[in-house]
């Protein structure tokens, strides 16, 4: 039996996932972990050069550290490491990636955002049962859109805003100000507009990946009685309700943000609202009528292309 670790390097948090490799090229996810690591801190102001700072790599070598003892002792492990928006926009990546290197004697693959996106969409039409949608990653660092048709891809991008970007861009790591909301919706505003494609995911359900949107897939949980919060994958949430809990928390500062989210999620508390802004914007966009939540993303993409290709 095979073991493949995952060691996934986003912009906001760092992952791992060991995963079984069966004898028919399926694979089974038998254990996961992730520290939040705040990769992209500090690249979200105009006036911040694109740098990795030196805490949030030291946050994420001693996260490796921690990942190292949950893998070394296993038979027969191979590693691969991805990494996203922060270390792909970084002047300093090359820096990083040798000290990650030197932990985990792996080559971490940087993917382009073109690939993120092609990924995510591997990952929901393998996982979904769905033929036509439009999927929303909101990672730390960029987030991804992709218009599905028939599970074909028609087209997809990423733009290079997260929610650890877009919350120091916008302020918005506390009470945001009805000025501050409104910059970031002229924003939203002109970047949908560029995409006219955009307009073929009119009246679609909306898949959504990543922290945020994970965080709002919890509280819906809580909310319909579901004691067992891991059952995501596959959740549907009508848009008024999403809009009715993105308002919600819009109307609080963090603390009061954090108090609701409870121990679980408040680490996510200062930047909630910079990933679920653009996602509420998309709702109104595009007339959403549903909204669908996915387990799977980019690093399950990837492992679906590498068992393909094997």
């Amino acid at each position: 039996m095979k073991t493949l670790v995952m060691l996934d390097f986003g912009s906001n948090s760092t992952r791992i996932s060991i995963n079984r490799i069966e004898k028919d090229g399926t694979f089974t996810e038998i254990k996961r972990a992730k520290e939040m690591t705040r990769l992209a801190e500090g690249m979200g102001k105009p006036d911040d050069r694109k740098v990795l700072q030196e805490s949030a790599i030291a946050r994420t070598i001693e996260a490796l550290l921690k990942f190292k003892k949950m893998y070394r002792d296993l038979p027969n492990v191979s590693i691969h490491g991805i990494a996203t928006a922060a270390v792909r926009e970084a002047e300093n990546s090359e820096a990083f990636l040798e000290k990650v290197k030197a932990v985990t004697g792996v080559d971490v693959e940087v993917l382009s955002g073109n690939a993120e996106a092609y990924y995510d969409y591997v990952a929901v039409v393998r996982s979904l049962d769905i033929e036509d949608c439009v999927i929303c990653d909101m990672g730390g660092g960029s987030f991804e859109l992709i218009v599905v048709r028939e599970k074909k891809a028609q087209n997809y991008v990423s733009i290079p805003y997260g929610a650890v970007s877009l919350s120091e861009k916008f302020n918005l790591k506390d009470k945001v100000s009805a000025h501050d909301l409104f910059s970031f919706y002229r924003f939203l505003n002109f970047k949908y507009h560029q995409l006219p494609w955009l307009e073929e995911g009119k009246h679609l359900p909306l898949v959504l990946l990543g922290g945020a949107s994970r965080t709002v897939a919890r509280q819906e949980l809580l909310r319909i009685g579901e004691n067992d919060l891991r059952q995501i994958h596959g959740l549907k949430m009508s848009a008024y309700m999403f809009l009715g809990t993105y308002t919600d928390w819009l109307s609080k500062d963090a603390n009061q943000r954090r108090a609701l989210l409870g121990p679980e999620e408040a680490a996510r508390a200062d930047i909630i609202l910079g990933g679920l802004t653009p996602l509420a914007f998309l709702v109104e966009y595009l007339r959403t009528p549903e909204l669908i939540f996915s387990e799977s993303g980019v690093r399950e993409g990837v492992l679906y292309s590498m068992m393909e290709q094997e």
